[in-house]
């Protein structure tokens, strides 16, 4: 995916290098223990910012919502945890479809240069193949999920078909991403964890050097 401007791109390397060295200082520091605190006295609440944060990450990319429902998982588990990513990334990338279903390339301007926009448009998907393009595209798409959300609205695919394929693809890899993740957050056999979480996203970036850039949606 490529953002509209190298301004864009900066800001949103910035804000996940930052995010991350805040997040280590922060479960280092005495305010963790009052977030724990304030997480297990308004449980509901605290997801629900959670999923909000998810789905504007998916509507609006330079914002990263997987990073911080990662950075839950000490607080209220892994699983509430990844539970949030997933309602966040669904709700959010069916706000997307309908966007680009319904603004199109006006909307996809702002966010998208016009070589991915390009590219996407450049892509057919023959009707009785949309559910398993769509699940193998966003299994291994990584940080293309919010294009590919944007994309499968503007090519006309079948929301159907597309709703299912997002689901199934989200359990696949965030279920076992998520608990590898807990292992390695809780220091519990963090260096078989660390190692497992490295394997897992070697296999899908190779995997998505072969798939997703061949223009498969």
């Amino acid at each position: 995916m490529q953002i509209k401007s190298y301004k864009q791109i900066y800001l949103l390397l910035a804000f996940t290098v930052a995010t991350i060295v805040a997040y280590f200082w922060f479960i280092k520091s005495p305010y963790f223990d009052d977030l724990q605190t304030w997480a297990s006295a308004h449980f509901w609440l605290f997801i629900s910012l959670l999923v909000l944060i998810k789905i504007a990450g998916i509507v609006w990319p330079p914002i990263n919502g997987g990073l911080l429902t990662l950075g839950a998982i000490p607080v209220v588990g892994w699983l509430p945890a990844y539970l949030a990513d997933l309602t966040g990334s669904t709700i959010g990338s069916s706000i997307a479809f309908f966007i680009a279903r319904k603004w199109g390339l006006d909307f996809m301007r702002k966010i998208f240069d016009a070589s991915t926009i390009a590219r996407v448009q450049r892509v057919k998907i023959r009707p009785n193949r949309e559910f398993e393009a769509v699940f193998v595209s966003r299994l291994l798409g990584g940080t293309l999920l919010e294009l590919l959300s944007y994309g499968a609205g503007l090519i006309g695919i079948r929301f159907k078909n597309y709703l299912p394929a997002s689901i199934l693809s989200h359990i696949v890899i965030g279920v076992p991403l998520y608990y590898f993740a807990n292992g390695i957050i809780s220091g519990r056999n963090v260096l078989i964890n660390f190692v497992l979480v490295f394997i897992l996203m070697m296999l899908f970036f190779f995997a998505r050097k072969r798939y997703v850039d061949l223009g498969v949606f």
